[in-house]
């Protein structure tokens, strides 16, 4: 199961402004810093403004900051802001819909996975994420 590019673009640009978080980023900025494609990176800040993940600040030294403490930002709402989290309930086999009277030999394995993957998502938020990837980044350079 993959997440689509712009929820992989969405995590980095709310990860790159928590880590951040006094500072104000202009698409510019973030484009540079990220190396995100400028026009898809526009789109992603759109859709993030307006689930209220990040919030513009207009004027000459505009741009974009988080909307909310990265402590109160759930993996989830990012993921719903993006594709959504029904993408979760999609059949692993590429099913539209779950054939339940004929289910497939990963339809059990898949649920637990899958509800494992939402709990995780529903109970991390940004600020647990980022504390987790600074002590793999730690370990690594040990």
């Amino acid at each position: 199961m993959n997440f689509t590019k712009t929820t992989s673009y969405s995590l980095h640009v709310l990860a790159y402004m928590a880590r951040h978080e006094n500072k104000i980023m202009s698409a510019s900025y973030l484009h540079r810093q990220l190396d995100i494609p400028y026009s898809y990176l526009r789109s992603v800040l759109l859709d993030l403004s307006r689930k209220g993940l990040i919030m513009g600040v207009k004027g000459r030294n505009g741009g974009f900051c988080l909307g909310r403490e990265k402590k109160d930002i759930y993996l989830s709402e990012i993921v719903n802001a993006t594709e959504g989290i029904d993408v979760l309930n999609k059949c692993i086999m590429g099913y539209e819909k779950c054939p339940f009277d004929n289910v497939c030999i990963f339809h059990s394995a898949w649920t637990r996975m899958r509800d494992e993957i939402l709990d995780i998502l529903e109970n991390t938020t940004l600020a647990d994420h980022l504390n987790s990837t600074d002590i793999s980044k730690s370990n690594i350079n040990q």
